[in-house]
């Protein structure tokens, strides 16, 4: 007998082994290389509604039968449950803790996290009142999930975006007039938003995973890996294959080694020490969304399934009260055309995507002909060399008329504005990129083969985004500098600031026995470079632009051979207007005194060399006076005297620490950790091959003018020998 099957027209709920797939698909591996087996903890952002609390139940089962489970670069240890009780209504902090109370029934950790609004808008306003509450209450969420995070070593944290949720985003931005660009919708995978300046959570905190004893990113090489380094190691310094190197002549690479002395030679000038490059940061909070594809019904139809319980907010009902509400309305309540519908938007946003990724595969192709000449991240600025574009020689009909050469060109365009942005994110201070449409002018200065109309610009300085371009012409192919562009006056300088000592830690103290405070908490500076200072200097220490005020007394202040070196790597590493970009330490006041190793009170009589006498006996007097409660005279002149000095004091330059030089004596006092902002691994390799990567014809032309100044200089014409051949 033949049973008729019965089809539910009903969603169904998502099962465990989809959810799988989906996280396999959504969370790869950031860093392939390393070998990380440590099982590490799991952040997730429940709000309460039935999308977060159906992403809790799945993580709940995500173990069952492979505790093994790996999410990024980790196996899944635990899963933390992050409830953010905003306070915008009544009875939020209840239902947190009722939110709470259901997800640590699923087996999870929940911790509840609550806005403090009166420390943002004060005690006599309210937030419900300010205009954009929404944008507020969005970056104070995400930088208390990123506070947590922090602390308890979380690094991947998954959200309960769904599909409906992107077809909205994508609607929104549809009628916001957005590009192809901003069609793409939401992405699976993302670094935390609105946490730029956090270090640790933002692209960063790599580096001091590797500096500990067990960290999470095992790069250390494995036994196998260490015996062919050291088998490769033995055969470079192989004696033989050394002598039949040297027999057959020094390549290209070798001479490219002493390149470098041409600069030093022909202008007559010291050469400048070697600069050892700053740490590049990576790492930070990934956010992942792995309920994309899975529509809300699926995900309701999960909760009931299971009976999980979820909270509904009644503010996601009020068509008035944010845009995503309106068009939630509008879809729900009305049938759109055939165009604006979910399926027809999500096709939509698929094929943004595919178009941008392919932009991005051809940009990343062109990258690989543009020769990287020199990437300094201790200044900021890149050399490069652009490679030229070439129409196809065969006759096409697509390149013969006028309109298909045009959409070729529009299109080499495009990907040029593309390549440009990547070049950009190496040096730019600022925290976005230019859309790809502002970049029209500087592609047509850059690309002239692109121009099709009219004759293409001079090469000229141009700014953009925070960076200078700035051409370099000589007998060699035409390179460009990419340098942070000079600050302007009219806008406030960057800085990040430290405080002093604290006056109780050092008022009935010698200055030899100050201790200093602990390591700050690295700041972003500029935009370009974590730094992160440790000092037992009375007074604050800022970071700041380099000014031109200031460098003749730094000269000055220092020894000859630290003099010396300074003019030689301002004039080579930083020269013109870039020298004023860089990271400076200044002192509020002089503290020249102390670095000399001098008093700092002006009334300091020691009785002992160490001035160990005169602490015992003013610290005595310290005690009487606190139970007398006053102060005594010394340490009533002592706090005018600083209050004179903090008034009438003149900042002081302290050091220059992207180029490691600093006034004498600053290193018992002050210690300074910096290191540049991530950088695109890609384009780290590229500029790693620097110089290696010249071309033939600039090589030729740099030996041989270094040949006819030996030769000129030795006055005797350059005799080959059988174990050196010049270059042909």
């Amino acid at each position: 007998m033949t049973t008729t099957p019965v089809l539910h027209r009903s969603a169904r709920a998502i099962t465990i082994s989809e959810f799988r797939d989906a996280l396999r698909a959504t969370c790869p591996p950031r860093f392939p290389q390393a070998k990380s087996l440590t099982h590490r903890r799991i952040g997730l952002a429940v709000s309460g509604g039935v999308d977060s609390m159906a992403l809790a139940f799945l993580c709940s089962k995500i173990r069952i039968g492979d505790p093994y489970f790996r999410i990024s670069d980790h196996p899944v240890g635990c899963f933390y449950a992050m409830i953010i009780d905003h306070g915008l209504r009544e009875g939020s902090t209840k239902e947190a803790n009722d939110v709470a109370e259901a997800v640590e029934k699923m087996g999870l950790r929940g911790q509840v996290m609550k806005i403090h609004w009166t420390e943002i808008v004060g005690k006599d306003r309210k937030p419900n009142d300010l205009p954009n509450v929404e944008t507020l209450a969005r970056q104070l969420r995400y930088r208390r999930i990123a506070q947590f995070c922090k602390m308890s070593k979380v690094a991947s944290v998954l959200t309960a975006h769904h599909e409906d949720d992107q077809y909205e985003t994508v609607l929104m931005r549809l009628l916001s007039g957005h590009g192809y660009r901003g069609l793409q919708g939401m992405r699976t995978a993302t670094d935390i938003p609105e946490c730029y300046d956090v270090h640790g959570a933002y692209q960063s905190g790599i580096i001091d995973d590797q500096q500990l004893d067990n960290p999470f990113y095992n790069m250390r090489p494995s036994g196998r890996q260490r015996k062919y380094m050291r088998r490769d190691l033995r055969y470079e310094v192989d004696p033989a294959v050394l002598a039949k190197e040297i027999e057959e002549g020094l390549d290209a690479d070798a001479i490219a080694m002493y390149l470098d002395d041409y600069d030093a030679i022909t202008n007559k000038a010291k050469r400048a020490p070697p600069l050892g490059p700053l740490d590049v940061e990576d790492g930070g909070i990934m956010v992942y969304r792995p309920l994309l594809h899975f529509s809300k019904e699926r995900l309701v139809a999960t909760c009931v399934e299971n009976g999980i319980p979820w909270f509904e907010d009644h503010t996601n009902a009020d068509p008035t009260l944010t845009t995503r509400n309106a068009v939630r309305h509008m879809y729900k309540n009305w049938t759109l055309p055939a165009a604006l519908q979910k399926p027809a938007i999500l096709r939509l946003a698929e094929r943004c995507r595919a178009k941008v990724a392919s932009e991005e595969a051809e940009a990343d192709r062109l990258l690989h002909n543009v020769i990287f000449h020199k990437f300094e991240n201790n200044t900021g600025t890149l050399v490069v060399t652009l490679p030229n574009f070439s129409f196809p020689i065969v006759p096409r009909r697509s390149t013969c008329s006028p309109t298909g050469r045009r959409k070729r060109t529009e299109h080499y365009r495009r990907i040029a504005a593309v390549t440009i942005r990547k070049l950009l994110s190496m040096v730019t201070p600022e925290r976005e990129l230019p859309p790809v449409q502002q970049l029209g002018p500087l592609v047509s200065m850059l690309f002239p083969s692109l121009v099709d109309e009219g004759d293409p610009p001079e090469p000229k300085a141009y700014v953009i985004c925070g960076v200078h371009f700035i051409p370099l012409v000589g007998d060699f192919p035409l390179r460009w500098l990419l340098a942070r562009a000079p600050h302007v006056s009219n806008v406030p300088r960057p800085f990040v600031a430290s405080h002093g000592l604290a006056l109780a830690k050092r008022i009935s103290k010698h200055p030899t026995t100050w201790k200093p405070e602990s390591w700050a908490e690295a700041r972003l500076f500029d935009g370009r470079y974590w730094i992160r200072i440790s000092h037992r200097l009375p007074c604050t220490v800022r970071v700041a632009p380099f000014e031109p005020e200031h460098q003749k007394p730094f000269r000055e202040a220092l020894d000859d051979r630290s003099k010396n070196d300074l003019l030689s790597m301002l004039r080579k590493y930083a020269p013109g207007k870039i020298r004023y970009t860089l990271p400076a330490i200044y002192s509020i006041y002089d503290v020249s005194n102390l670095l000399a190793g001098g008093n700092w009170w002006p009334d300091w009589q020691s009785k002992a060399a160490d001035g160990s006498q005169e602490q015992t006996d003013e610290v005595g007097t310290l005690s009487e006076n606190i139970r007398t409660k006053t102060l005594s005279e010394v340490f009533a002149g002592r706090l005018e005297w600083e209050k004179d000095v903090r008034e009438r004091g003149k900042p002081q330059l302290l050091a220059l620490p992207t180029l490691g030089i600093s006034l004498p004596g600053l290193d018992d006092w002050l210690q300074w950790d910096i290191r540049y902002r991530k950088v695109d691994h890609r384009l780290l390799q590229l500029s790693k091959l620097g110089d290696f990567r010249l071309g033939r014809r600039e090589l030729r032309f740099r030996v041989r003018t270094q040949y006819r100044y030996r030769r000129k200089r030795l006055r005797k014409p350059w005799k080959s020998s059988a174990s050196w051949r010049p270059w042909r």
